[in-house]
């Protein structure tokens, strides 16, 4: 943990400054605002050069030259900021925005430092376009691009999930943070826009557009359909790889002005006298252009794709074509936008942009850093057992689970009224917990082995605490963990040599490494120091609760059924309770016993015992059914049973009270 009196030192770190795009203004304008310092490969002057002005000795740019050859490129970039990784252990807060930065700068920060990476958007050519990518490559040359980006892809994965928070900066994003990657964003932060320089100043008879020249942004479609429209006048402001493939095409349509780059102010006074902004990028990401020309009073043309389909309100701050429009839906759209159709959404358009200002973005930003201050101590939680991992995404719980998941829910808030920062690690997102919190680390098999070791290596909370497993070796000195029983040592035989062992595993690493021990009773307590030797005065007993069913009809007739809920097995000694039952049985016909649980360790030989003692149609074996059927089990039951002989403590007993 940081000294609480320190000053934070915060930096942004971005792939280059190679051209004015949205992401390299939204990350600078950050900076700025942070008073953070700005690490990048390389800055054009012609890149937002106020900015960089004003951000003087905290712009620090890796390389004053730049390499242009593609692959060459590729490499050099990365091996820039693997040159310079020692600056990045200087800062307590670090925000990596693009793939080059989040990839090359992940393991080099300290592990008390607070992570973020602001996500544009995953590297789509090794994810979802990679067929695409693929095909632009002559044959010969793609079965090396297929390995490549398998080693690329892996790469990314192990990089981006280091940080400690991901934002993403559309809800389009975070599904493919969620496809691509298996994990989940913590925040969805639409990138800033510049409201105070957008402003209506007029209506002209010119449709405007002002995205990037490249194959993605589809500015050729635009200016093909202005080529069928006369009498309709468009002005392109923008450059990029497609520049002059756009001019040759404009050749001869006076209706058409392609401007190329130009200055700012230039580019403010042509959105405000406009009459509509066009923008139809492919599946775009969050998108800029088309909030900025709101911010002008301005109405867009844009496509049912991507993030815009968040922003843009159809039919009222603009016209949403269908997905993969052409020419013809384009003309049509242009033609509806008459003068007085744009003039009677501008009130609606600016309200629109207003959502998404530098201030709402600035206020939401620092509020996230507030948050996860790395001066506040972080409690780390190992939440994989909220539900059964063999069930996942299906509520499932047995004992263990059920004590994880109302555990969780009251040592989350009080934690946090303390004054901790909380992180609960699971494989897949919790529901009714903020995402803010959470760490999502994916994978089923070895999990707290593999992932959840790697994530304590590389972001070390202050304290750890494991209600259900094991500790992991890269586990802080001051960690905890729950030990429930060591029947598994009492009474051996009730295990299978497989569940022994992974409980001899577990338990022994708890003891090397917990500074103290919870259980859930006395008895557990004695059972713990007698078998495992674990000092008494280490070990802390916390009772088990339950807070009462409001959901519930208690006082119900009761009927002729004896309930037990809880794995069928030997070690919860229904056996001994079958046996017995077949005693009551011949004493007090009638009744009928009702198991609630899968079968366990030799499940199968009580379910023969049944069958053997003529017991079939008196016993009920009822498997895993869920809360509800338990519910209505224990309000009608005329008695409730559990004969295990040294669990530490028993959940099901206080339901049974509960339901009295």
């Amino acid at each position: 943990m940081l000294d609480k009196n320190k000053e934070l030192k915060i930096a942004i770190i971005h792939d280059h400054l190679g051209f004015k795009g949205g992401g390299e203004r939204t990350v600078l304008l950050t900076a700025l605002e942070l008073g953070a310092d700005f690490i990048t490969a390389y800055a054009h002057p012609d890149t937002f050069p106020d900015y960089q002005e004003k951000l003087g000795e905290r712009l620090i740019v890796l390389s004053k030259g730049v390499i242009n050859t593609r692959v060459i490129r590729f490499f050099w970039i990365r091996w820039l900021f693997w040159r310079h990784r020692r600056a990045f252990r200087k800062y307590d807060v670090i925000l990596a925005s693009s793939n080059i930065a989040t990839e090359m700068a992940a393991k080099h920060f300290r592990p008390d430092a607070f992570k973020m990476t602001y996500t544009h958007s995953t590297p789509r050519r090794i994810f979802d376009q990679y067929e695409y990518s693929k095909s632009t490559y002559p044959r010969i040359l793609r079965p090396a691009f297929a390995v490549f980006v398998r080693l690329w892809r892996r790469f990314y994965l192990r990089a981006v999930r280091i940080y400690d928070f991901n934002i993403a900066n559309s809800n389009c994003v975070r599904q493919r943070i969620i496809d691509h990657t298996g994990s989940d964003a913590n925040a969805v932060l639409y990138p800033p826009i510049m409201v105070d320089k957008f402003k209506w100043l007029g209506q002209q008879d010119y449709f405007f557009s002002w995205a990037r020249l490249d194959e993605l942004k589809r500015v050729e479609l635009i200016v093909k359909a202005f080529q069928k429209m006369p009498d309709k006048k468009l002005i392109v402001a923008s450059g990029g790889p497609r520049l002059e493939t756009v001019k040759r095409l404009a050749e001869g349509c006076p209706n058409i002005e392609i401007l190329g780059w130009i200055p700012d102010e230039r580019l403010f006074d042509l959105v405000g006298n406009c009459r509509a902004a066009v923008y139809i990028p492919i599946n775009e990401d969050a998108g800029m252009t088309h909030l900025e020309a709101n911010a002008a009073g301005k109405p867009v043309i844009a496509v049912r794709e991507g993030g815009l389909i968040e922003s843009v309100i159809d039919g009222e701050t603009g016209i949403l074509m269908r997905e993969d429009p052409d020419e013809e839906d384009l003309i049509r759209a242009v033609r509806k936008m008459t003068p007085e159709w744009c003039l009677e959404r501008k009130e609606r358009c600016v309200e629109q942009a207003r959502r998404y200002s530098k201030e709402v973005f600035m206020a939401k930003m620092k509020e996230i850093i507030r948050k996860n201050d790395p001066r506040r101590p972080l409690l780390g939680i190992d939440a994989s057992r909220w539900e059964d991992p063999r069930f996942p995404g299906r509520t499932r719980r047995t004992g263990v689970e059920v004590y994880t998941w109302n555990l969780l829910k009251e040592l989350v808030p009080l934690a946090q009224k303390r004054g901790l920062r909380v992180r609960l690690y699971a494989p897949r997102l919790i529901p009714e917990f903020s995402q803010e919190i959470q760490k999502i680390i994916p994978g089923r098999k070895g999990w707290t082995r593999k992932g959840l070791t790697r994530e304590l290596r590389y972001s070390a909370p202050d304290y750890f605490f494991t209600p259900s497993f094991y500790i992991p070796k890269t586990a802080p000195r001051n960690s905890f963990a729950t030990v429930h029983d060591v029947i598994y040592r009492s009474e051996p035989e009730k295990y299978s040599l497989k569940e022994r062992l992974m409980l001899e595993y577990s338990t022994y690493l708890n003891i090397r490494r917990a500074a103290k021990i919870i259980t859930v009773s006395e008895f557990s307590r004695s059972e713990i120091n007698k078998y495992l030797k674990f000092p008494v005065e280490k070990i802390v007993v916390a009772p088990l609760g339950h807070d009462p069913w409001p959901d519930i009809e208690r006082g119900l007739e009761r009927e002729k059924k004896i309930f037990y809920v809880g794995r069928v097995e030997k070690k919860k000694s229904v056996d001994v309770l079958v046996r017995a039952f077949k005693i009551f049985d011949g004493q007090e016909p009638g009744w009928k016993l009702v198991l609630l649980g899968k079968l366990g360790f030799k499940g199968e030989e009580i379910v023969k015992l049944i069958r053997e003692n003529g017991l079939k149609g008196r016993i009920e074996l009822a498997g895993p059914l869920g809360d509800d059927f338990k519910k209505m089990s224990l309000t009608t039951a005329g008695i409730f049973v559990h004969p295990s002989a040294s669990e530490g403590s028993c959940l099901p007993l206080f339901e049974a009270w509960d339901s009295m």
